[in-house]
């Protein structure tokens, strides 16, 4: 079958939704996976039953995996905390993401290494989301000792799940809230991994290009589109884009890891790159920019498949897309089977399936390819991938949100043509500030007025009677 490996990832996030929701011991299904595992191999030949076998295998291993999620280590610092407990405790680890600062406050998470409660210490690993109360220049890879009450996250609700869900899934399980400055003691070390340092310090600089060049709104439009980087959007920004449906194009995706692929490939072609050393520096590239938007789901999954193209090309090969969406859903899911219940993971794999699935079926029964007119064949085009993304995610949308935008079809067939060229401005933009500044006034100037057009079409769209409503 061309497309076993697609059918195997769907019986695996099978039991990983089983496991969700029915209790199982760990060591039934590690068994049924062995028997399983052994009928297989003795009825290798017989392709049917192997068939079935097979894939009740990837179910038993979806189980396996999201069974051993909740499976954490005795050293691990939830076992270490307690709902109600006002103890001071020292902590000493380092900061393992890129603080986040709004208005007076700071929040990151920590990694703890060592823990300290009154005359006792332990050694422990785990992730802490440490809140501050003021702001302070923190960077990631500090080596810290925070002194403050350590508790569990509360579970209150947030619609279809609650914070202590969302958290759990980021492998966050505790919190600590510090007061002043005085409970962070620096330490001269630094830790961490020295990719994210790169692509950290690679963001950094994007960022100062982009802010340099721009004023406060379209920069910040800018950094989300460009580099992931949505805290500088004004809240009417972001709930005016919710409206409309056309939040997505703040966010990165695939799309924009298309834009970076192709920029590499065509700089390396103007040099003379052969085909395989090509190949081989646009993986790299496409890898250490997944790290520079912070490696959110849709960067990841749209990383995985242009890798799994780009090996295809290689070995000269065709590849599948069914199979490239499978293996970017699979890389995901093993790490952490809990992203499946994450609205964004959802929502990215939803409308990309749709598409894929539904596009050339629509576009087939319409016969677009038939119209002479390129303008009008252009614009079809656009309303069919915006119709069908449409379709993919409006039930995960509605139930999550509480919102549905019938608007979103036609706005898209706007908004999407401009967020692409103001994507390829944005990369031209950093690509000129870095390397050739005295272009760079003359692009900062193209992508403030499309971010202006895009503003308003916008603003435009949402005043259309029954654009919206909410439920």
């Amino acid at each position: 079958m061309k497309r076993l490996f697609s059918i195997l990832v769907i019986f695996y996030c099978v039991g990983i939704i089983l496991v969700n929701l029915v209790w199982v011991n760990f060591w039934t299904i590690s068994g049924c996976a062995v028997i399983v595992l052994g009928m297989a191999r003795v009825i290798l030949r017989k392709n049917y039953i192997f068939f079935v076998l097979t894939c009740i295998l990837a179910f038993l291993l979806g189980a396996l995996n999201m069974k051993n999620s909740y499976i954490l280590p005795k050293c691990h610092i939830s076992h270490l905390v307690y709902y109600k407990n006002d103890a001071i405790c020292s902590l000493t680890g380092f900061i393992d993401s890129d603080p986040e600062i709004k208005g007076e406050q700071t929040s990151f998470v920590f990694s703890a290494k060592k823990i300290q409660i009154d005359n006792l210490k332990w050694a422990c690993c785990g992730k802490v989301l440490v809140k501050m109360d003021f702001s302070q220049d923190l960077n990631y890879a500090d080596s810290l000792i925070l002194r403050g009450v350590l508790r569990r996250s509360s579970g209150f609700s947030s619609r279809s799940c609650s914070y202590q869900d969302y958290l759990s899934r980021q492998g966050i399980f505790s919190i600590m809230h510090i007061k002043n400055s005085l409970q962070i003691i620096p330490q001269i070390n630094k830790d961490g991994s020295k990719i994210v340092i790169f692509s950290l310090w690679l963001r950094i600089k994007m960022e100062q290009v982009i802010n340099r060049y721009l004023m406060d709104l379209p920069a910040g439009i800018l950094s989300a589109m460009v580099l992931g980087q949505r805290k500088a959007i004004p809240w009417l920004v972001n709930n005016s884009m919710i409206k409309s449906g056309t939040v997505h194009i703040l966010v990165v995706s695939g799309f924009n890891v298309g834009i970076v692929a192709f920029i590499i490939n065509l700089l390396l072609k103007i040099i003379r790159i052969r085909r395989k050393g090509r190949i081989i520096l646009v993986a790299i590239s496409l890898l250490i920019y997944c790290f520079v938007t912070g490696a959110t789901n849709p960067v990841v999954r749209a990383t995985v498949m242009g890798l799994v193209f780009l090996l295809a090309h290689l070995l000269k090969r065709d590849p599948d897309i069914y199979n490239s969406l499978a293996s970017a859903a699979l890389f995901i899911l093993v790490i952490n089977p809990r992203q499946l219940f994450d609205v964004g993971f959802q929502l990215s794999f939803s409308s990309v399936f749709a598409i894929i699935y539904l596009y050339p079926k629509l576009k087939q029964l319409l016969h677009i390819d038939n119209y002479k007119i390129i303008i009008l064949r252009f614009v079809f085009e656009g309303f069919l991938v915006s119709f069908c993304a449409w379709i993919g995610t409006i039930c995960i949308i509605s139930y999550n949100f509480r919102i549905i935008s019938p608007v979103t079809v036609l706005a898209n067939i706007f908004i999407v043509p401009l967020a692409t060229l103001i994507t390829l401005c944005g990369f031209t933009l950093v690509l000129c500030g870095l390397l050739c500044p005295f272009l760079a006034g003359l692009v900062s100037t193209t992508t403030a007025m499309l971010i202006t057009l895009l503003l308003n079409i916008n603003a435009a769209v949402i005043k259309i009677p029954g654009a919206y409503f909410y439920f």
